[in-house]
């Protein structure tokens, strides 16, 4: 694992509270941005952060990140296929 040294302002410390927090809530960022982006698993990211699968979703509502990512065009996809099928 690699270290990386960034300028906190010490407002943003203050507010959080300490210094461990800072960073705790930096990686976090990081990592749900990626997981956002789509370019770390969900199931990675719990791992990247230290906590289990199932404590995910409450820290994704927490960024604002949908547990399920189901687009307009899948959903509409599937509901026509659903309406093919129930005509067989």
């Amino acid at each position: 694992m690699k270290t990386i040294a960034i300028e906190i302002p010490d407002e943003i410390i203050n507010l959080l509270g300490s210094e461990e927090e800072a960073v705790k809530e930096a990686k976090e960022a990081l990592v749900l941005d990626l997981v956002r982006r789509g370019k770390v698993s969900k199931g990675k990211a719990a791992e990247l952060v230290g906590i289990s699968l199932w404590d995910l979703p409450d820290l994704l509502a927490k960024y604002r990140i949908p547990w399920f990512d189901y687009s307009k065009e899948d959903m509409q996809r599937d509901l026509d296929r659903l309406k093919e099928i129930k005509r067989l």
